[in-house]
């Protein structure tokens, strides 16, 4: 009986998060195509991003929809010109390795090739520390790329993920509409979240200093 009472919670519990995935994840979906993609798609995430911290803090009965709405309305044009930041990065980035590939310049091509792997990394870590953090585009950028490079282990967890991701995504569409971005963005505000705590509390230290 109580080997089945186990299997009875665990089953219950593993259908109350695939419910909860899946509504943010649709909630993702339906926000950014309400904003034509490019005017939706990044304050869609950092909402998403801010309903899966408040998971990772351990408060799984938050009002997600509540949550959701007010972090969307709230950093839109934050949340948009961050977009913009990193999508040009990332295009100057590409456009690089396409213009040394050419050339045949194979130094530059692995240099580029190194800083997109650089940029990447830091990718990981931008949503969590934008939702996490109460600070400054350009301290949200210095923040991640700290993080990433002195939590490596944590990097690379978060960088495997993100590629599993990948993977289940073109496996099926069924994820890519219904656990795709709340999913991964679980995984990554979970795994980043004990490097915050610690900047939290050397932030306390030095404030009570």
């Amino acid at each position: 009986m109580l080997m089945i009472h186990s299997l009875t919670n665990g089953l219950n519990r593993f259908c109350t998060w695939v419910m909860r995935l899946a509504y943010v994840n649709v909630l993702w979906v339906l926000f950014s195509l309400a904003g034509l993609v490019v005017f939706g798609l990044m304050p869609a995430t950092a909402a998403m991003f801010s309903v899966a911290r408040e998971w990772a803090k351990g408060n799984t009965d938050v009002p997600v929809f509540s949550v959701f709405t007010r972090t969307f309305k709230k950093e839109w044009g934050a949340a948009q010109l961050l977009g913009l930041i990193l999508v040009t990065a990332g295009l100057f980035l590409f456009a690089d390795i396409r213009i040394a590939a050419q050339m045949n310049q194979p130094v530059l091509v692995n240099v580029f090739m190194s800083i997109g792997l650089i940029f990447a990394f830091v990718l990981l870590y931008v949503f969590p520390v934008f939702s996490h953090f109460d600070v400054k585009l350009r301290q949200v950028l210095s923040i991640s790329f700290l993080i990433a490079f002195s939590r490596p282990l944590v990097t690379l967890m978060m960088a495997a993920g993100a590629v599993g991701m990948l993977f289940l995504v073109l496996f099926h569409v069924t994820f890519l509409l219904f656990f795709s971005g709340s999913a991964l963005s679980l995984l990554l505000t979970k795994l980043s979240f004990k490097a915050f705590m610690s900047i939290d509390q050397r932030q306390e230290k030095e404030k009570a200093a």
